[in-house]
């Protein structure tokens, strides 16, 4: 059964999510400070938002590269 399957790495889908969890925990963080003050956040709420912007950046980008590993590219029957 093992014979039939390809565990080779899908390289475009860990890159693709390396770049969304990149962008997501680098633009989040840029957008709620940069309109932090005409929004009436206080410094609290601003630093909670930015720093789940960027955790959640970095999960994302962590289970894209896991599952571009795991995910079977190839099944024969």
């Amino acid at each position: 059964m093992s014979q039939n399957v390809d565990f080779g790495q899908s390289k475009p889908l860990g890159f693709c999510g390396l770049l969304a969890g990149a962008a997501i925990a680098i633009g989040v963080p840029w957008v709620v400070l940069s309109h932090a003050g005409t929004a009436g956040l206080g410094g609290i709420s601003a630093a909670l938002l930015s720093v789940l912007g960027v955790v959640g950046g970095v999960v994302l980008a962590v289970v894209a590269i896991s599952l571009s590993i795991v995910i079977p590219r190839k099944v024969q029957q």
